[in-house]
Parts: structure tokens; sequence; C-alpha cells
């Protein structure tokens, strides 16, 4: 897990700025929403291995990108039902991939994540729709608890 503050290098992505997971469904756990997909996207390599964890854990699809254009991407060739997006990162910020990420798939969730909740940042991500709005650190029970906010219950 990441320590408050940490920031890894890009030397600890993968090549094509893509994070790859092995599926794994909920150990021990019903899985009732094996059919929902979550994208996370975050430039904080830990930040996106603790969230691909903790909801693979709970049986939820999950891919993961460091960047927003990969996000952008990855979008544009698969449906996911959320994305768990960071605000700030190199390239892209995370109002801007949402923007154009509901371009191609209007009927996504999406959380915001960020260590810079300032006033306005957050009374835009408020208009923008943002169905929940976690500020770094955050526990993952606080992940679990936004997602199954954000996300109708299948099955």
């Amino acid at each position: 897990m990441a320590t408050e503050g940490s920031r890894p290098t890009s030397t600890s992505m993968a090549p094509d700025d893509l994070l790859a997971f092995p599926e794994a469904h909920g150990r021990g756990r019903s899985v009732k929403n094996d059919r929902q997909k979550i994208l996370i996207v975050d430039d904080a390599g830990p930040v996106v291995v603790l969230c691909v964890n903790v909801l693979q854990s709970l049986g939820y699809a999950v891919k993961g990108a460091n960047r927003g254009e990969r996000a952008l991407e990855l979008v544009a060739h698969e449906e996911f039902d959320l994305m768990v997006v960071d605000y700030r990162m190199p390239g892209m910020d995370g109002f801007q991939v949402v923007r154009q990420a509901r371009a191609v798939r209007p009927d996504m969730a999406f959380i915001l994540v960020t260590a810079h909740g300032t006033p306005e940042v957050l009374d835009e991500a408020n208009r923008m729709g943002f169905s929940s709005i976690l500020s770094k650190p955050f526990t993952p029970d606080e992940l679990r608890d936004a997602v199954e906010r954000a996300l109708p219950t299948k099955g």
C-alpha cells in the first residue's frame, strides 16, 4: 500500500501504460456483480494496485490505466460500468478524461479521486455529476462504499 504523499516514477508503470491484472472473483463471497466492469485511471501505480485488488476481491472485473489517453483508448473499445479517475495526472486531467469518456459511454458512472480537493475542484466535480468524490488517501472501505453507491446491484 502506498504511503501518504508517495508518487511512483514512471518506470514503475507497464510500458504500454495499461496495468494488467488477472481477473479475480470474490474470494469466499457471493459474486453478484461479476459482469460489472470498472476502469481505474491514476498515474500513481500503488493507488491503481490498491483499487484493483480491493475491487477484484469483491468480484468486479477491473482494469487499470495510468494515463487519461490510455483510458480513453480502452473506453473506445470496451464497455465499462464505472470509471474511478484521479483528478491530477500528467497530460489530461481527470475532468478532461471524463468529458471525453462520456461522449463515448454516456451511461458510465464516474468516481473522482483527488489529493487536490480545492473548493473549485469539488464544485466542478459536483457540476459534472460524479457519483462520489474520494479524497486521497482513502481506505479500502471508503472505495468499496463509493463503488457500491455508484453501481446498481445486478443479479
